[in-house]
C-alpha cells in the first residue's frame, strides 16, 4: 500500500511544538517598526568586526580547523583548557545536540514554565517529553522542591537558565547545588550573563561536577545574532560528546573571526551592556510610575506583569503595533493572568517610542 509522506515523518514530528520565527519576517518587512520584541542586541557590529569578517571571506575556500587559538581564548576566560570548550552555531545548535546526546524516545528534561521556548520544542523533536514545573508565583524564582519532585526514572536532562528568561531572574546559588547533587545532566544556560558581569559565571561547577555544562550565546550582550556564534563549557568528556554530536564545520570561519575580534575588544560589548542597563533602569522607573510590575532585568530584556490594568496581552501587543509601530514580545498567561509581555531596548528613538506608548496607552 502506497503510503502518505506524512506517515514516512517520524512520528514526533507531527505532534511537537514550533517555534515560530514568523515575527522576524514582518520585522524584516518593517524597518520602521522597532524591534523590541526577540532580544536581539539594538547596536550594529563594530568596523573591527566587520574587518574581521570581511578578512576571514578571503579564506572562505578553505574548510575551517578546530580554532584551537580561539578555544584557549575562549577556555582561559574560565580558567579552563581548549578541550573544555565546543564552538556552535549559536545556543540553539546546543540545545538541538543536548537533547540528542542524552535523550531517547519517551524520556524527560526537566525545566520551568514558562522558559525559552526553543527548549521544549527541541525535546519534543527528538520523541522526548519537556516536564515543565511553574514558576512560583509572587517572585516567579525557580520552584527548586517542585522540579527536583518531578525526577524520575524517565528524567534523562534538567535545564537552568541563569537568569532565567523570560523572567530575569537569577536562582539562588544554593539552589543550583541542589540540581548539581542530583547526578542527573544540567545545562546552565547563562546566554545573559555578560549583562550582569559583577556576578560571577558557574562555569567552576564543571570541576566538581562533571555531569553539569554551560551554553553560552554572543547573540545577546555581543549582538552577534545574526553572524551565529556560541561555545558549550564542559568536562572532556562531556565536550567530546558535544563535539561528536556537533555537524563537521559547524562555525564558520567568518564568525569564529568576528568572535576573536570582539574578544580582542571588550570595550564594545561593554559599551552595549551599558546602553542596555541604562534604558532597563529608565523602564523600570516608567513602567512603576503607571502602576505596572517590571521584574529585574538582568538580560536584555525585561518581563512586565500588566495584568492588573485588566489588559490582554494581545491587546497590550495590537495597541503598541497599531499606535507606535513597536513590537513587543508576546508571553503567554502566568498562574492563569493574562496581560504579561517583554520588552527588549533598542536605539535611544525606539525606546523613546516605547515609552510615549506606555504612557498614552496605560497612563
Amino acid at each position: 500500500m502506497k503510503k502518505e509522506l506524512k506517515d514516512w515523518f517520524v512520528p514526533w514530528l507531527m505532534t511537537a511544538r514550533e517555534y515560530n520565527t514568523s515575527i522576524l519576517d514582518k520585522a524584516w518587512a518593517q524597518p520602521d517598526h522597532a524591534r523590541l520584541m526577540l532580544n536581539e542586541n539594538p547596536i550594529q557590529p563594530s568596523e573591527k568586526i566587520i574587518e574581521a569578517i570581511a578578512d576571514a571571506a578571503r579564506h572562505g575556500n578553505w574548510y575551517p580547523d578546530s580554532f584551537k587559538a580561539l578555544r584557549t581564548k575562549i577556555g582561559q576566560m574560565y580558567d579552563l583548557g581548549p578541550d573544555n570548550v565546543a564552538l556552535c552555531n549559536g545556543s540553539s545548535e546546543t540545545i538541538d545536540a543536548m537533547m540528542r546526546i542524552f535523550m531517547q524516545p519517551g524520556e524527560e528534561i526537566i525545566m520551568s514554565t514558562p522558559t525559552f521556548e526553543l527548549f521544549p520544542v527541541r525535546a519534543e523533536l527528538c520523541g522526548c517529553k519537556a516536564v515543565q514545573i511553574p514558576l512560583r508565583e509572587g517572585d516567579l524564582q525557580y520552584d527548586v522542591d517542585g522540579m527536583l519532585n518531578a525526577i524520575s526514572d524517565k528524567t534523562k536532562l534538567m535545564l537552568v537558565i541563569n537568569p532565567n528568561n523570560p523572567t530575569g531572574v537569577f536562582i539562588d546559588d544554593d539552589d543550583l547545588i541542589r540540581f548539581c547533587e542530583t547526578g542527573i545532566p544540567l545545562c546552565i544556560d547563562e546566554a545573559y550573563a555578560a549583562y550582569t558581569p559583577e556576578r560571577k559565571t558557574k562555569a567552576p561547577l564543571i570541576k566538581k561536577y562533571p555531569h553539569v555544562f554551560l551554553s553560552v550565546t554572543l547573540s545577546k550582550a555581543h549582538g552577534f545574532a545574526g553572524i551565529r556564534f556560541g561555545y558549550v563549557l564542559g568536562s572532556e568528556e562531556m565536550i567530546k560528546a558535544f563535539n561528536t554530536m556537533f555537524l563537521p564545520w559547524n562555525v564558520s570561519l567568518m564568525s569564529a573571526a568576528a568572535a576573536e575580534a570582539i574578544f580582542d575588544y571588550p570595550a564594545e560589548v561593554e559599551d552595549k551592556v551599558k546602553h542596555n542597563n541604562s534604558w532597563m533602569d529608565r523602564f523600570s522607573d516608567e513602567l512603576r510610575k503607571l502602576g505596572l510590575k517590571p521584574y529585574p532585568a538582568h538580560g536584555n530584556y525585561m518581563l512586565v506583569d500588566a495584568s492588573m490594568t485588566g489588559k490582554t496581552t494581545s491587546e497590550i501587543l495590537d495597541a503598541a503595533i497599531k499606535t507606535h509601530k513597536v513590537y513587543l514580545k508576546r508571553i503567554g498567561e502566568i498562574h492563569g493572568k493574562s496581560g504579561y509581555f517583554r520588552v527588549t531596548p533598542g536605539v535611544d528613538e525606539e525606546n523613546e517610542r516605547f515609552i510615549t506608548f506606555i504612557r498614552e496607552y496605560f497612563g
